[in-house]
């Protein structure tokens, strides 16, 4: 696992390294430009006649020292400087005296970016917050339709260093060199689309004089470490009995996919409790499973079970709504709560967990709980704008999460997982699996892990991690135009096992 910092979090990081550990800032920029030196010189052995873009900010300064030793290693760098020379910083000042004092060519301010071998960015970097416009935005406009590869310094001039905003354009790099750590803008969309692949370069900076706690990339080689242990001697009610409510009338198939999900992610026993007319597509489906009707007394099956996982295709109708208040009133274990069982409670306030004046969850008033909402569901939850919350998911996941007491899955191309405490950022997945029922298959896995015994945040991490991880197999199998819901479960031991 990998920390993701803000651009304000790079800055106590940078000044820490700074002010309290005595490292010149000059000297960090040094080793900046020596990591995007190096990459240059091993990806793009031939190129010979190189474009270096300055800013006024310590980004520029990076490339100001980038050009400089470029041309020492026997390359032609030239500089194009587009910003103000009275509001250079005292850094990016010194690095553009150095590069003059070795001959190095700063171009006219009107010149062309075309006839170079590589361009690289150096213009603005994590700091930029506002619209790119004017000189800026023709600058990045005649870069992108140049035919260079382009190698990004820390970021995408552009592209918002905290959420992966593009502030109004943004260079479209082929390769991006960021320094200590990968910056959170790098990673969401549409700001990964900017990035190309993403270098994370060790110039010599930690986390230390950071306050909290940053979010965390979740990336395959974690899954191992997330997923609870397996023992020779176990039976099937070692590995924990799940409770699936879901299936109104003719809504079979999001049961079967959450129990089949569930099942495959090795969970002992699974009971789904259903609507009736479903029980022969069911029990034909997934033989395996224990099949309830809805017409039965619960908390018979809350009884037997070690985790509950309610939602998909419940259905908003009342026999749906009583199921949920059933559940919500009558079971205090590990509890997934994903689709119209979201809905339902948006729709009933009441449903949702207590809060006490200050709008803090109140310990103990909610299950051990993970809520599993897309964007649409998470807008019915807060209420808000939806545009504001795919705009900043990890701060509506974290806000949510902190004000609920619950742990907060938000479903998206980067998924987000938080509690209150901790935030993750899934790296994995891909289009293929925006498609019906795959929310289904991430509620039967987590339903699983939680009845295997894993805490709820554990069990959201390594089933989000699971979940997209399995999408990357079926993709892989059969491409993203192709593939199911049914075939992220069914690719759910290729990567378990692999």
């Amino acid at each position: 696992m990998r920390y993701l910092l803000t651009a304000e979090q790079m800055k106590t990081c940078d000044s820490t390294e700074i002010n309290h550990y005595g490292v010149p800032s000059i000297v960090l920029m040094e080793r900046a430009a020596l990591a995007v030196r190096d990459v240059i010189l091993e990806r793009w052995p031939k190129a010979l006649k190189i474009l270096v873009i300055c800013g006024s900010g310590n980004n520029g300064g990076d490339g100001f020292a980038v050009a400089r030793l470029l041309n020492m290693a026997g390359r032609r760098a030239d500089v194009l400087f587009v910003g103000s020379h009275s509001r250079m910083t005292d850094e990016t000042a010194k690095e553009a005296e150095i590069f003059t004092n070795h001959s190095g060519t700063i171009l006219p301010d009107d010149s062309c970016v075309k006839g170079y071998d590589l361009i690289v960015d150096a213009l603005f970097g994590i700091g930029l917050s506002r619209e790119v416009i004017g000189r800026y935005a023709d600058i990045i406009h005649a870069v992108n339709r140049s035919d260079a590869p382009v190698v990004a310094i820390d970021i995408p001039s552009g592209v918002g260093a905290d959420d992966g905003r593009v502030l109004g354009c943004a260079v479209r790099a082929d390769v991006t060199v960021t320094m200590a750590y990968a910056k959170l803008g790098l990673m969401l969309y549409p700001g990964a689309e900017y990035c190309g692949e993403v270098i994370v370069a060790d110039i010599g900076i930690t986390t230390a004089g950071l306050r909290e706690e940053p979010v965390t990339a979740l990336e395959d080689g974690d899954l191992l470490s997330l997923l609870p242990p397996r023992k020779r001697t176990a039976n099937k009610g070692t590995y924990g009995k799940l409770l699936v409510i879901a299936g109104t009338r003719n809504m079979a198939g999001a049961a079967c996919l959450a129990g089949r999900a569930a099942y495959r992610t090795g969970c002992g026993l699974v009971c789904i409790c259903s609507h009736e007319d479903n029980r022969l597509i069911l029990q034909t489906a997934l033989p395996e499973a224990i099949y309830a009707p809805w017409q039965e007394d619960i908390n018979r099956w809350l009884d037997w079970a070690d985790a509950v996982a309610i939602g998909p295709g419940l259905g908003q109708g009342e026999d749906s709504l009583q199921l949920l208040i059933q559940v919500l009133q009558n079971w205090d274990g590990p509890l997934v709560l994903d689709a119209d069982a979201l809905n339902l409670m948006a729709a009933h306030p009441e449903l949702l967990p207590a809060a006490d004046e200050s709008g803090d969850a109140v310990p103990g008033s909610t299950a051990p709980a993970v809520i599993t909402p897309h964007p649409g569901e998470m807008a019915r939850l807060i209420p808000s704008d939806i545009a504001g919350i795919l705009s900043e998911p990890v701060a509506a996941a974290r806000d949510y999460a902190e004000r609920s007491g619950l742990v907060t899955v938000l479903k998206g191309a980067r998924t987000v997982i938080a509690d209150g405490e901790e935030t993750y950022l899934n790296l994995t997945g891909n289009e293929g699996m925006a498609t019906g029922g795959s929310g289904d298959v991430l509620t039967g896995i987590i339903g699983s892990l939680l009845a295997q015994g894993l805490r709820p945040m554990e069990a959201a991490k390594a089933g989000v991690l699971l979940h997209g991880m399995a999408g990357d197999a079926a993709a892989a199998a059969l491409g993203t135009r192709s593939m199911t819901a049914a075939d992220i479960a069914d690719h759910l031991p290729d990567v378990m096992n692999g």
